[in-house]
């Protein structure tokens, strides 16, 4: 959002440049921007969310010089703008000196995304860009959304807290620490973090360490319940992949059968559940947190009972095999024992 408090959208300007290091914060302050238009124009007609390296500059400025309809403002965002040719760069430049009044573009740098290695010359990358320089100088307000390598883990604490804070709860600093801890410092997934945290922890306003260690997985777990949920959403390539991945990095295949076998279970007692059980009455029953039922149910409607029957037979057949004095030490066999399983369960 603009540094300056906007209360209307007939206060915003123009243009503004947004760019950073920080997905997150974009991806917030462009949030509280649509949010702004939402409530004030009716969006499906007036707000319209581009991306500028896919469909050309021409495509850009058609929207832009669209007229709002039954609103005073339209709102149009184009990502990744940096990453258009010059020649394209130089279309919106022009757009650039004449404006429409009624529209305000969001012109959007391209943003490392989570996960991604992080590059510390991409915001001086942007601000050398030539339409980033031909932008402020028609008057575009820039928005820099970044957090330098000096001071940044002071600001990712302060960023949690105010994420507990934004969603009407306190986190005290030993069960702060241990989310930092588990997670990293990635803010999508100290977001995502959050979020289950305080789903879980719904009838409490301080949440404290019990409630961030039965929620949050530490990372260097993350990798099986990657694939138990690859597996759940029946995405074939990916499991296999995921698998063999773990194998190598030492991970046991009967720890990973187990975590599996479990996580079936859960789906069909979910399942079951859910045909004279409201939400929070599973949890209660099964007695795990709300928003784990809420992905066990997502990932039954993928299964039919039939599917699930068979898959409890297929489970079945692998635990013979896994627990076969004569192949018990070949890590190798064991492997291929699940990658069979979980072909036979996602179909």
């Amino acid at each position: 959002m603009p540094r300056k408090r906007v209360d209307t959208i007939e206060d915003l300007k123009a243009v503004y440049f947004i760019y950073g290091d920080e997905e997150l914060l974009v991806e917030q302050a462009l949030r509280r921007l649509k949010d702004l238009f939402a409530g004030q124009a009716d969006a499906d007609f007036n707000m319209e969310s581009i991306n500028a390296d896919e469909t050309g500059a021409e495509h850009v400025i058609d929207s832009a010089e669209t007229i709002p309809l039954m609103a005073s403002r339209r709102l149009v965002i184009a990502r990744n703008v940096d990453k258009l040719s010059r020649k394209e760069q130089d279309v919106i430049a022009a757009y650039l000196e004449r404006p429409n009044a009624a529209t305000t573009l969001v012109l959007v740098a391209k943003v490392p995304e989570a996960g991604e290695r992080r590059d510390s010359n991409v915001i001086k990358k942007v601000e050398s860009n030539a339409l980033f320089k031909k932008a402020i100088a028609a008057g575009a307000e820039p928005l820099k959304l970044s957090w330098a390598p000096r001071g940044r883990q002071k600001k990712v604490e302060d960023w949690v807290t105010d994420e507990f804070k934004r969603r009407g709860k306190k986190i005290d600093r030993d069960a702060r620490d241990m989310l930092l801890e588990r997670v990293g410092r990635e803010l999508r997934d100290l977001g995502d973090a959050v979020e289950r945290v305080c789903l879980y922890a719904a009838d409490t306003d301080l949440v404290g360490v019990e409630e961030v260690e039965k929620v949050v997985v530490p990372a260097a777990e993350q990798g099986v319940f990657e694939l138990i949920d690859a597996v759940a959403d029946r995405r074939r390539d990916l499991s296999l992949y995921l698998l063999n991945k773990l194998v190598r990095q030492g991970e046991s295949p009967h720890r990973i059968f187990s975590l599996l076998l479990r996580q079936f279970r859960l789906i069909a007692r979910c399942k079951s559940l859910s045909h004279d059980h409201e939400y929070g009455q599973i949890a209660t029953v099964l007695a795990i947190p709300p928003f784990l039922v809420g992905k066990c149910l997502k990932q039954s409607s993928k299964f039919s009972s039939e599917r699930l029957r068979s898959a409890f037979g297929e489970f079945k057949v692998a635990q013979v095999e896994l627990h076969s004095n004569r192949y018990l030490g070949e890590k190798e066999y064991q492997t291929a024992i699940l990658e069979m399983l979980i072909v036979k369960i996602i179909g």
